[in-house]
């Protein structure tokens, strides 16, 4: 069973676009934020699921807002995208800031 399928099974509440989102969110940001050599890309990406699939609905909601609504979305006050390199925030910022949620929530 993949990531996917695993989180699912985990978490149904979730449709599968906003767990692809999830689950893609930390991918190139490990590679880049912890300088993760590639062959430890895999383990990374193991724990951060199995990291997800351990929290309840409860806890796991904050942390898929956030992603959803602010990580990705990132609009301006007219609902216009705003583009990454234009951002306030670097995608390292938004990258930890979602990590505390998930991290703090029980």
């Amino acid at each position: 069973m993949d990531r996917i399928q695993q989180i699912k099974e985990a978490h149904p509440w979730l449709d599968y676009e906003d767990l692809v989102k999830v689950l893609y969110l930390p991918s190139p940001r490990f590679l880049m934020i912890h300088n993760l050599k590639r062959d430890k890309l895999q383990q990374s990406m193991d724990d951060f699921s199995k990291l997800v699939i351990s929290k309840r609905r409860k806890a796991l909601e904050p942390f898929v807002e956030y992603v959803l609504d602010v990580y990705y979305n990132g609009v301006d006050e007219y609902g216009n995208q705003i583009e990454e390199s234009s951002r306030e925030e670097s995608f390292e910022h938004r990258w930890n800031k979602a990590r505390a949620i998930l991290l703090k929530s029980k």
